[in-house]
């Protein structure tokens, strides 16, 4: 996370990393508790070294999934939901929650104004995981995006 070179592979790479490291603790510890707990601390605090880098990053990355372009290849719901999932694994790590909200905001403006969104339930779908893990007050802003949207 220190690497500000590999930014743009960041994100993936600490999905991948996790899915490694969550392995080991299943197929080689167990999933004793003491060490998934100890596990869990040193992620977050190797997660958030670069204080609001991982937070801005991770943003980005969710939105390089939900938004149309011509490089990406359309995810299929079920890939995108399972993408989705993953990445909230990271973000329950990040610190910068804040940080996240404003430029997924930002982003998600872009994605609804410009018509630029892959999959209306996808985005729907993360709103619903961000309320589940951040509260709706979180996510209320976000929600009043869609309902703007429809109204115009």
């Amino acid at each position: 996370t220190m690497d500000e070179q590999n930014d743009k592979s960041m994100v993936e790479n600490l999905l991948q990393f996790k899915f490694r490291l969550d392995g080991i603790v299943k197929y080689s510890f167990n999933d004793d508790e003491d060490i998934c707990s100890s596990l869990r601390e040193a992620f977050e605090y190797f997660v958030n070294l670069r204080q609001n880098a991982p937070a801005e990053l991770l943003a980005k990355y969710i939105d390089s999934k939900l938004r149309v372009g011509k490089s990406m290849r359309s995810l299929s719901d079920t890939d995108l939901e399972s993408q989705l999932d993953r990445v909230m694994e990271i973000f329950r790590f990040v610190n910068g929650k804040d940080v996240f909200e404003a430029f997924y905001k930002k982003d998600l403006a872009k994605r609804l104004l410009l018509a630029k969104s892959a999959s209306i339930d996808g985005e729907k779908a993360m709103i619903s995981k961000l309320k589940s893990e951040c509260g709706a007050n979180f996510t209320s802003k976000l929600e009043g995006m869609f309902k703007d949207i429809d109204l115009s």
